[in-house]
Order: C-alpha cells, then structure tokens, then sequence
C-alpha cells in the first residue's frame, strides 16, 4: 500500500515514519513537513493512504484532506494529531481513523488493520510464539525466525529476560561484550539492535518493540505466546493458590531448562534459578499427590 505522511514537524515526522517501517506492506511514497508540497506532487506519490497532521502552519490537515480527496476520492486519509477536538471534523472529510498522539504501537495496529479490511486487504493472523526453555528461539506463525548473526539474537533475548525494564547501555556493553573496549562495545550494541529491528521489520513482528532514551534501552512485548512468561504465571498461580491445574501446567511447560542449549554468561544464574523453582514446583506437586491418595 503507497502511503503519505504530512506532519510540520519534522522530529514527529521521523517518529511516525519509524513505527510504520515494521508494516513491510507498506511503501512511504512521500514525507512533507509541507502540506502544499504533498498537494503539488500528489501525482508522483499516487498514495492509496495518507497520514495527516491536523494543526499546521501552512495549510490545516482537514483542508489539505478536502483537496487531496478532491484529487483522488479513492485514497484513505488518517488523521495522526495532538488534539481530540477535532474528531468530528475529521470524519466529516471521511477519515477511516484518527489518532491522537503521541502514537502508540499497539493503536497504530489497530488502525491498519481497519484500513486493510477496508480495502479488501486482511491479512492472515500469525502469532508470535518465543521459546526460551530449550534453545531460544522465536516463530511468527509457524516461520522460525532466522539469524545472519549470532550477537543480535543473543541480545533480543537479553532484552526479553529483562521486558519492561529500562536498561543502562553500559550495562548491557559490560554483560553481552565484556571484552571489547567501551567505544567499541557501543557500536557494536548499535549494530545489533539495529539487526534486530531489520529481523523483526523483515518477518513482520510488531508486538516487540525497542526503545531507547537516556542511555538505556527497553523492549516491550504487546502480544504473542511466550512459554516462559505463561511458566510464571502459573507457578505464581499455584504457589499462590495451589491450584493443581495451574501447577501441573507450569511443570508441563518446563521442557527443558532456561536458554539451556545457549552458552550465555548473563543467562546462568537465571538458570540456575529457574531449575531450583522447577525442583520445588515438582516436589510440591509430588506431596499433593500424596495427600490426595491417602
């Protein structure tokens, strides 16, 4: 799907442009921080989607909306702005959406995936599934997910190890290249998670998303199956509850042990630590069953 994007800020501009660089579907025909400039090449970017800021300097977006619909009725405005005023306004011109900034992942998939059943583009579901009991491992769908390298996908898994935490960049230098020095330890950090973010963009992956601010990364997973987060939830649930179900589930899940085939330093105490909740879930479960039969 040809796209525009028309924000007169350039900084936001940059933003919306990364979030939709994990849509491989779609092709950024034009980015303007000039509303009349998207309007006078409109021609050559024959977008089928624009994304519109609404407060501009030059030209309002439901204006520039107005006309470039006048041009091409059979383009799809979305409207990307700070403001909810002007709701009633955008759907007036007709906008499939309108999002309020700043644009959040998981809103933003939303939005496509209203436009692609609008236009007869649906795609088919394909669950991200993470394996970290074993040899970690990730598969879109039933795609297993492929490395040129082995660093970017040791450190997608650190990162995992650490979802919704915020890490120091020196941190993570000092735990994956302890051996570099700290100048090339950075560039290779940046190397990698830009192999990521590739990797994730080339198999459609848009429930991990990496951040970075203040000389520290985050990775945030929105959706998908991932065994080891279901394993803590029901070892919680059981030690917690004592719910055989939950129990015998987290035992089940427990195929083999944490990163088990993966020869990474940072990765051997959370091992060892996972090993020694699986010995006492299994001899928790062994007692209640015990109980039971008496």
């Amino acid at each position: 799907m040809r796209i525009i994007l028309v924000d007169d800020e350039a900084p936001l501009l940059r933003e919306l442009m990364e979030l939709l660089s994990c849509y491989p579907d779609l092709e950024i025909t034009g980015s303007y921080t000039d509303p009349l400039q998207a309007l006078a090449e409109l021609e050559a970017t024959r977008p089928e989607l624009a994304f519109l800021d609404i407060e501009m300097r030059t030209l309002s977006g439901i204006e520039l909306a107005e006309q470039l619909l006048t041009k091409n009725p059979e383009m799809d405005v979305l409207f990307v702005t700070a403001y909810n005023q002007y709701a009633v306004e955008a759907f007036e011109v007709s906008a499939v959406d309108y999002i309020l900034k700043p644009v959040r992942p998981e809103r933003l998939k939303k939005a496509m995936e209203r436009i692609r059943r609008k236009r007869g583009l649906a795609q088919e579901t394909k669950t991200l599934r993470i394996q970290f009991f074993g040899k970690f491992a990730l598969y879109q769908g039933n795609e297993a997910v492929k490395w040129s390298r082995g660093k970017p996908r040791e450190l997608l898994a650190y990162f995992l190890a650490s979802e919704g935490t915020w890490i120091d960049k020196f941190k993570i230098c000092d735990d994956l290249w302890p051996e570099s020095l700290p100048n090339q330890a950075l560039r290779n950090l940046q190397t990698a998670v830009w192999a990521i973010r590739k990797c994730l963009r080339d198999y459609n992956i848009s429930a991990i998303q990496i951040s970075y601010a203040n000389d520290s990364y985050l990775l945030k997973l929105t959706e998908g199956q991932w065994d080891l987060r279901q394993y803590d939830k029901d070892f919680t649930l059981y030690m917690q509850t004592g719910s055989s179900v939950a129990g015998q589930e987290a035992a089940e899940l427990y195929r083999e042990d944490y990163l088990a085939y993966e020869d990474w330093r940072w990765a051997f105490q959370k091992r060892a630590n996972y090993a020694m909740k699986q010995q006492a879930l299994l001899m928790r479960l062994s007692t209640g069953r015990k109980a039971a039969l008496k």
